[in-house]
């Protein structure tokens, strides 16, 4: 909760404000027209949910075909805040299993403002647990791993995925992205 309000007391709040209503208008467009394919075909192709991780917020999940997805992430992070990501995933039933399933995919991140670390800083007259970094406008490519877990009767379903992103903001470099959350099939 601390985060928030330190985020809502930076800078970078005041520029997040048209990022954010961009990718409520985003979310909304491509609701309307997953809900009218969901009754044609009486599946819910679109998901809403919360990540815990990279980055830190909101999650959506259009299902473009019964094997693939377009994953969408937004919220603050190392690499910007705000960020948003999104990932072109492939869904894998590598277990055989009708509730556990995997999912990879290449996605793209574009990080808009000054970005946050989540980790202990003991730097002088400086000891906190969020460090802020002026790392601008960044662009950047992931690879992305997951395992998913929905039962077929619920509209929950929960998520852990992982993987690698190159960053190109002021020079490449090579992190690694984790996240955990959960989505709600509408």
């Amino acid at each position: 909760m601390g985060f928030l309000f330190y985020m809502m007391k930076s800078d970078s709040f005041s520029h997040c404000k048209c990022v954010v209503f961009v990718a409520v208008m985003v979310c909304c467009s491509l609701g309307i027209g997953g809900r009218t394919l969901a009754q044609e075909a009486n599946v819910k192709n679109m998901s809403l949910g919360m990540v815990f991780g990279d980055p830190l917020g909101a999650t959506m999940q259009y299902r473009t075909t019964p094997v693939t997805a377009l994953d969408v992430g937004f919220g603050p992070d190392y690499f910007g805040s705000p960020r948003l990501q999104v990932d072109y995933v492939w869904k894998f039933n590598t277990f055989h299993s009708s509730v556990l399933n995997t999912y990879a995919g290449p996605g793209l991140a574009v990080a808009f403002a000054k970005g946050i670390r989540i980790f202990y800083s003991k730097e002088p007259k400086l000891e906190s647990f969020a460090n802020l970094e002026d790392n601008k406008f960044g662009f950047g490519g992931r690879a992305i791993f997951g395992l998913n877990y929905a039962r077929a009767l619920s509209p929950f379903q929960f998520f852990v995925e992982g993987g690698p992103v190159v960053a190109a903001s002021h020079i490449f470099d090579l992190d690694y992205d984790g996240a955990i959350g959960f989505r709600y099939k509408i």
